[in-house]
């Protein structure tokens, strides 16, 4: 009999990008066997905040824009105005997704936004 039941299976990926810059993230979600999944019909969230309890976000989920498609593929972008509003600094982020009334944690981990010297 299990002693231990972990129902988090999230995986932890730090993600490091430049202020100012047009950020765009892709990612490859596959099942066990490695067989993409269809990810066109989620709905995406990710919010980057300062602390892990913070209630204020640094950035809010409306400022990303996600394509998903039956490749398993998801892009996560957002316009370099929006990043050049960002102050530099290390920061957490969380990335769930809605489909079917079940929420799930994918991804998760440090943001760290390094300063722009060309404004």
């Amino acid at each position: 009999m299990a002693t231990k039941i972990n129902l988090d299976n999230s995986t932890r990926v730090d993600v490091t990008c430049r202020k100012g810059d047009t950020f765009n993230l892709q990612f490859t979600f596959t099942d066990s066997t490695g067989t993409a999944l269809d990810v066109s019909g989620y709905t995406w969230k990710l919010d980057v905040k300062e602390t892990d309890t913070s209630s204020s976000d640094i950035i809010g989920d409306s400022s990303f824009t996600y394509t998903g498609n039956s490749e398993g593929k998801l892009t996560i972008s957002a316009t370099a105005t929006v990043m050049s509003g960002v102050s530099g600094g290390m920061y957490v982020y969380d990335l769930q997704s809605t489909t079917g009334g079940e929420v799930k944690t994918w991804i998760y981990g440090l943001f760290t936004v390094n300063e722009d010297i060309s404004e």
